[in-house]
């Protein structure tokens, strides 16, 4: 039971000292509180039933004092349970958040964008107030539980059986309430990972839903998703629910029960008014830290739901691992040679098995400095063959050598210089225009900056902002055009001047003369770099030094535009399909 909150334990070992503090306060504020219940027989059988109003006073006095002390042990306690659950939180978070970072590209496409932003806010908040109340009150019940038992031996040992029917009934209650709330939680927490998707996806799409008028189907989309989170949450808000008048009912009978019995036996003289009031409220000592845990057990039950799921984020193993035997190479003198033998991929289902080939059967050489189109229909594995190259997945066959070396052996780190990458999305982050295109070399200069805006046709209205590059950039850059965010991503990719620069379909947005503008500068700039173009418009691979032909994962024809013309009638229907008839244009 509760595994992960052990295993929990077990690796987080930054904050202990507050929790062994928090139960020292916890023992103290406990045992004070016996004392102040014990001072309540001396009040009535020697103080009220005396008629001797010193002992009222002084024994008042003394509750008082030992009342102040007591709550500034249990204020203690608080404190550091708080500094030990928001200790216990932030480890998870920032743990979680350096392993996504360190997740491959693989991982990643198994986890939702909506899941690991659920994981990392509601799950882990679920666990720090679990923790919170364990630290504050799950360790207190058991020990003001043996501890009202041995006074209630030691003060009315005939009336011991009426407290032990009370634990039994509670326990009783407990287990039938709870059984089955940890997996509710889980459905909870699941269903609430169904919410953020959709809110993700139609707040990030909000644009095309309004261009489509598509918002009664959004809207009612959005209904059913948290109409399913709804009922989950009720489940066990019910079984919570059902708690409280439960054991407050349990409580009143128990008492009136206490009343009844004990009552003869005062009557019998046998017991006294006083020893009544502190088994009274000794009962109450035992029934409260049992509420105490039908109120913590809910958390504990919800938290280890969520830190379960935390876990497999945490447990996730990169595909992409550093090699034992890395070794940095120099890269001032890569030249940017890229060699493909009979490499084959396939992406990994959650079992971490390949389901089928994406690639399959590629064997290609590409020279240094040249410029090399891939063409295909959309699935026909461009983008994924030259995600190879950098190490976004690695081969399951064959091989990808750079300069003769298999970028496997390749240490991760050297990857930002040697490959500069424009992704399909041109993702930009909120803050400068300066801090994007240097995103990956932030200690270059200026000039190297200017100088790949200029390449990427940025700077043409990058110069025209008051701020140029100190410009401000919204999250997601939603304050610049899809093909300034384009330029801008294109800017980032050449800035450090790589020996193999990949622009994965990056001037799609962009207008023909633009694009060629771009194509132009970028020849300029890199003239001895390898430069690779993913691309679904034949027009941007033109003049390529030879395109690779894309079909299904496999390739299917590699040459020149006039090599692939003449002999390829898969090129030709591309051509012909975009461009017109060749017998037309001959016209």
């Amino acid at each position: 039971m509760y595994e992960n909150f052990r295993r929990l334990l077990v690796i987080y070992r930054g904050a202990r000292s507050p929790f062994v503090i928090s139960q020292v306060f916890l023992v103290v504020s406990v045992l004070l509180n016996l004392a102040i219940v014990a001072l309540n027989g001396t009040l009535v059988n020697e103080g009220v039933q005396q008629g001797n109003i010193q002992v009222v006073i002084g024994t008042a006095i003394w509750m008082i004092g030992l009342t102040l002390v007591q709550t500034v042990f249990a204020l203690g306690n608080t404190f550091f349970a708080v500094l030990f659950a928001e200790g216990t939180a932030n480890f998870l978070r920032t743990s979680t958040y350096r392993k996504v970072q360190m997740l491959s590209f693989g991982n990643l496409d198994r986890f939702r964008t909506s899941d690991l932003l659920v994981r990392l806010t509601s799950d882990i908040n679920n666990v720090k107030l679990a923790v919170l109340y364990a630290v504050m009150l799950l360790f207190q019940a058991p020990f003001m539980i043996v501890a009202a038992v041995l006074m209630a031996i030691v003060l009315l040992p005939s009336m011991l059986w009426l407290m032990v029917v009370i634990m039994a009934i509670v326990s009783l209650v407990l287990v039938l309430l709870l059984r089955g709330v940890q997996q509710m939680f889980l459905d909870r927490q699941n269903a609430l990972d169904g919410v953020n998707n959709v809110l993700q996806e139609a707040l990030a799409g909000v644009r095309v839903v309004k261009a489509f008028v598509r918002e009664r189907f959004e809207m009612e989309r959005f209904a059913s998703t948290t109409s399913t989170w709804f009922d989950a949450a009720l489940r066990p808000a019910y079984r919570i629910a059902l708690f409280v008048p439960s054991l407050q009912a349990l409580v009143y009978i128990g008492t009136a029960a206490l009343y009844y019995f004990g009552g003869q036996t005062v009557l019998a003289g046998t017991t006294n008014l006083g020893e009544i009031v502190v088994f009274s409220n000794v009962l109450s000592m035992v029934v409260v830290p049992m509420a105490m845990l039908a109120f913590i057990v809910p958390f504990l039950e919800s938290g280890e739901a969520s830190v379960g799921r935390v876990f497999e984020v945490l447990d996730e193993q990169p595909e992409i691992v550093e090699p034992e035997d890395a070794k940095p190479i120099d890269v001032s003198t890569l030249r940017g040679r890229i060699v493909f033998e009979n490499a084959a991929f396939g992406y990994r289902d959650g079992t971490g098995e390949v389901a089928k080939l994406a690639l399959q059967g590629i064997s290609l050489t590409i020279e240094p400095g040249q410029t090399v189109g891939f063409l295909g229909a959309t699935g026909s594995g461009k983008s994924t063959l030259v995600n190879l190259i950098p190490r976004f997945y690695d081969v399951v066959e064959g091989r990808v050598m750079i300069d003769g070396v298999d970028v496997r052996a390749i240490p991760r780190r050297q990857f930002d210089q040697i490959v500069g990458v424009a992704l399909q999305e041109a993702v930009l982050f909120s803050g400068t225009v300066r801090g994007n295109v240097l995103f990956g070399r932030p200690d270059l200069d200026d000039d190297v900056m200017v100088a790949a805006a200029h390449a990427a046709d940025a700077a043409s209205f990058i110069e025209r902002i008051p701020e140029q590059y100190d410009a401000p950039v919204a999250r997601r850059g939603t304050n610049f055009s899809g093909g300034q965010r384009q330029r801008l991503s294109i800017a980032r990719a050449l800035a450090a001047h790589p020996p193999i620069v990949i622009l994965d379909d990056s001037t799609s947005a962009l207008d023909m003369a633009t694009e060629a503008r771009v194509q132009a500068a970028v020849e300029e700039l890199l003239a001895s770099s390898t430069k690779l173009y993913v691309a679904q418009r034949i027009s941007t691979v033109l003049t390529a030094d030879q395109i690779v032909l894309l079909d299904a994962g496999r390739q299917v024809a590699v040459g020149n535009h006039t090599e692939l013309l003449e002999n390829s009638p898969l090129y030709r229907e591309i051509y012909e399909s975009q461009l017109g008839k060749i017998e037309e244009q001959s016209l």
